[in-house]
């Protein structure tokens, strides 16, 4: 390198970090990502809690057991009038 050369290694010091300004909408995007890595993990656990309340609080367990009764009641009205008009059911002796 000769003598005359305007190059050299020597730069102003600069400190990196300090004298930068960072733009507002930024700093919301930083928060709004970190809300959401500490909320991500957690928020599955409460949908599935929230779609199934009802098993959970025993609204489903309700509903399955008026379900039965209605079905028994059903059966019982539907067998009484099956034998109202077909008469008894014909029992068979199998012991000889």
């Amino acid at each position: 390198m000769s003598e005359n050369s305007q190059f050299t290694f020597n730069r102003p010091y600069k400190p990196f970090g300090f004298n930068i300004q960072v733009p507002e909408r930024t700093i919301q995007q930083a928060e709004q990502t970190l809300g959401n890595l500490v909320k991500s993990p957690a928020e599955p656990l409460f949908n599935f809690l929230e779609e199934n309340e009802g098993v959970f609080n025993g609204d489903v367990s309700f509903e399955i057991a008026k379900i039965n009764a209605q079905n028994f009641t059903i059966g019982s009205m539907m067998r009484i009038e099956d034998q109202k008009i077909n008469g008894k059911t014909p029992k068979f002796d199998m012991d000889f």
